[in-house]
């Protein structure tokens, strides 16, 4: 029986960098940081020679596990991944103002693909701002 959601994992360039952006920018609380490798880590994530850098995130209930793979595969240069393709497209953080944090990560240098809106009636106040690593935030606004 599965009792609760743990976190979702995403793979990094940088691992550092992208510690700091969840934590300076996005006000995330860091748990802990450990270091993965061997043949049997290589078995379970199914990467020959896996060595990863590992640093687990908190946010309310919610973790966040970014992985930085340091064996030598070469890493990908893909775009973000349009939010029409199936998979995981992206992760929504709810914010008390939407339209100040997306002023506040513009000035960060991330850009959005519009300014926060109302999408639906009735609906919340939301917009898609483009992360490192080919993550896309969503900020979510409550009505």
């Amino acid at each position: 029986m599965i009792t609760e959601f743990l976190h979702v994992g995403i793979s990094v360039r940088d691992l550092n960098e992208a510690a700091l952006f969840f934590r300076e920018v996005m006000g995330m609380k860091e748990e802990y940081r450990t270091i993965n490798e061997g043949e049997r880590i290589s078995r379970v994530v199914g990467v020959e020679n896996a060595y990863m850098d590992v640093c687990v995130l908190r946010k309310g209930a919610v973790q966040i596990e970014l992985l930085e793979y340091k064996n030598d595969q070469a890493k990908s240069k893909k775009g973000y991944k349009p939010q029409d393709e199936p998979g995981l497209v992206h992760i929504a953080f709810l914010v008390e103002d939407v339209d100040s944090e997306y002023k506040r990560l513009k000035i960060l240098g991330y850009e959005g693909y519009a300014p926060p809106m109302v999408a639906r009636e009735n609906g919340p106040k939301i917009t898609y701002v483009k992360g490192p690593d080919n993550v896309i935030i969503e900020l979510f606004q409550k009505k």
